[in-house]
């Protein structure tokens, strides 16, 4: 009696991950992150008490639940393990990692920890939209395979910036020191 229900719970899964309308939702959903983590002013209020700031913690928490049953959704109709499952695609273990910060990020909210070098991994949920469009996914893979010859070149920019910051240091050693704001006895 189970097995049954196990199936369609299965096939209902499939089918919604393969449909255009749910990465459609899923696309908007990432946008609506996107324009939260712009509206977040980390400075503005510790306590959450202004209203903009509990809008945004709900449409965080929204878009959370929204990630987490993404990703259980996918992982009923793919399969965990395996070669070709949920686990076995770079992008997939990606979302896997930002869920699971989540996960850390509201235990600890509950538990009344502030760790907030945990908050900062919601800067990468945006990333999720490079799995759903292929030809951003492309760009990123091409970008990554071409990163270990452009090794060389990032040293030597280091070098010659190290340099040159060593060179301006020695030069201009506090000649401009007081030029974005007046002296403290400065009058007009």
């Amino acid at each position: 009696m189970l097995l049954p229900v196990l199936c369609l719970l299965e096939l209902f899964s499939l089918t919604l991950d393969v449909s255009t309308w749910f990465e459609r939702v899923s696309m908007m959903v990432i946008l609506l992150n996107c324009v939260t983590l712009g509206m977040y002013q980390p400075c503005e209020n510790i306590d959450c008490t202004s209203d903009r700031c509990q809008i945004l913690q709900a449409f965080d928490a929204f878009i959370y639940v929204f990630f987490a049953m993404e990703m259980v959704i996918k992982m009923v109709a793919l399969g965990i393990f395996g070669r070709h499952c949920y686990l076995g695609d770079t992008w997939n273990r990606l979302d896997f990692f930002i869920v699971m910060a989540g996960i850390v990020e509201y235990s600890l909210d509950l538990q009344n920890v502030n760790l907030t070098a945990i908050r900062t991994v919601r800067v990468l949920r945006p990333l999720k939209a490079i799995n759903r469009v292929p030809s951003m996914r492309i760009l990123v893979n091409l970008l990554l395979d071409t990163l270990p010859m452009l090794g060389n070149v990032l040293l030597l920019c280091f070098f010659v910036f190290f340099i040159f910051g060593i060179i301006g240091v020695q030069l201009w050693a506090g000649l401009l020191r007081n030029r974005c704001y007046p002296k403290e006895n400065f009058t007009l």
